[in-house]
């Protein structure tokens, strides 16, 4: 089986859980210099306050698209879409931690 490698290759660097800015190791200006830096997209989010969640899936898919129809991602026989380069593998046994109760004070 022949590898084809595509010419572009699409990016978006997602800072997540920014709810909890007080426990961030990563300011927001040194991710805006790291993307900028990469040439690449930036976005905070939050899917607890369902914040910018919504907008990174429109901005890679917009981009995705926009390559398409620029002829920057040209689509070839047997290429069978987006890929996942990196994935991470979860436990659907792992329990979830019983809400905490709220204080009867």
């Amino acid at each position: 089986a022949s590898i084809q490698l595509m010419e572009k290759v699409i990016f978006l660097l997602i800072g997540h859980k920014s709810d909890l800015k007080s426990d961030c190791t990563v300011s927001t200006e040194e991710a805006e210099g790291l993307a900028a830096s990469l040439g690449i997209g930036f976005i905070e989010t939050s899917a607890k306050n369902n914040t910018n969640v919504d907008l990174a899936f429109e901005t890679l898919t917009n981009t995705i698209y926009e390559a398409l129809k620029n002829k920057e991602i040209d689509l070839q026989e047997g290429w069978d879409g987006v890929k996942v380069i990196h994935k991470r593998t979860c436990n659907p046994q792992k329990k979830r931690r019983k809400p905490q109760e709220k204080c009867q004070c």
